[in-house]
């Protein structure tokens, strides 16, 4: 039975909090710039558009073009159905199907945290995402630039499921502008990563999950006194977690998991103010 199958499982089964993950810090309300028809038709494609490789496209043009990606979906968000929503309105949670894979979009849309609080969870990301997240089995930092940084993480998955593996790119973004930070995972690129660090005996242990987008954002609100008063935070996921995942178990558990990793990140940026 579904209904007994879904109450055994941990809210954060689906995946990301990564967040993916993960995966986000939505905010403010604002306007839509598009049409749902629209935004079907990015969704569609955005697989297709971050998947593949990158041969003559440097790390820095590949961030840029993740980032954009990110700033426009959440433009976008609005024209999606509320799969969940907490605190009166305050925290949002939508969700598409795009065949086969699944994003989330997650939005707080206003916290009374103060940005920098939410930094350091950016910052030290393996640390933090290890500690607020109970699915992960471990995470490494692989090779790096002065852009990106290489990452594996392993994933716990209630029996039957079979854990994950995933191999992907971390893109940190710091004062994009003044008190707004974002950080970026994605696999597009990741091809040498998987060739250099990932076993045969990973391989055959786990299944390869993927990350085509997620996205942690935290950008501040303000007062009528142009003080700050709180942040916006969001996150998105958009991503493959590998083997027979029926899209009614992904509908139903992905939006609670979604809002977890909202509010891991959340509370991570509480804490560490105490």
């Amino acid at each position: 039975d579904k209904s007994d199958l879904l109450s055994t499982m941990p809210s954060s089964w689906f995946i990301c909090t990564s967040t993916l993950l993960i995966l986000s810090t939505p905010v403010l309300s604002r306007s839509s710039f598009f049409t749902m028809a629209s935004l079907q038709g990015g969704l569609a494609t955005l697989q297709d558009s971050i998947s593949g490789t990158c041969d003559g496209i440097d790390s820095k043009q590949i961030g840029d073009e993740l980032e954009g990606k990110v700033l426009t979906l959440f433009e976008e968000a609005n024209s999606l159905p509320i799969s969940l929503s907490k605190d009166d309105g305050n925290i949002e949670v939508r969700t598409k199907f795009d065949d086969q894979y699944f994003t989330t979009l997650a939005e707080a849309k206003i916290v009374k945290s103060h940005p920098k609080d939410h930094k350091g969870f950016l910052e030290n990301f393996l640390e933090a995402f290890a500690q607020a997240d109970p699915m992960v089995k471990g995470i490494n930092a692989l090779e790096h630039d002065n852009q990106r940084e290489g990452v594996k993480a392993f994933l716990n998955f209630p029996f039957p499921i079979k854990d994950r593996v995933m191999v992907y790119w971390k893109y940190l973004k710091l004062n994009r502008n003044q008190d707004e930070h974002m950080i970026i995972l994605s696999e597009k690129g990741n091809q040498s990563l998987l060739d250099k660090y990932l076993s045969p005996d990973e391989r055959e242990n786990y299944v390869l999950g993927r990350i085509f987008l997620c996205a942690y954002w935290v950008k501040p609100v303000y007062g009528a006194d142009k003080n700050i008063v709180g942040s916006n935070i969001r996150y998105m996921f958009s991503g493959d977690v590998g083997g027979a995942m029926p899209k009614w178990v992904q509908s139903s558990v992905g939006p609670k998991n979604a809002l977890e990793s909202l509010k891991g990140f959340i509370k991570y940026g509480d804490e560490s103010t105490h």
